[in-house]
């Protein structure tokens, strides 16, 4: 009769801290993300079409 591979015990605290400290990785390199694009600001362009729509919008309305 052929047995499985011997079950191997499972250390819930250490699974545990690995998923927090994948977590803390994860939730790190977002910000970092977040914050290099926050520090890029917004360009130029986009505020004159929004400049732009903005105008659009109040001509249409005091017609």
């Amino acid at each position: 009769m052929a047995k499985g591979p011997p079950d191997k015990p499972k250390n819930k605290k250490i699974s545990e801290a690995k998923r927090q400290n994948a977590n803390v990785l994860i939730a790190s390199r977002l910000r970092g993300y977040y914050d290099s694009i926050i520090d890029e600001g917004t360009p130029q362009h986009l505020l004159t079409l929004l400049e732009q729509l903005h105008d659009a919008e109040t001509k249409s309305k005091d017609k």
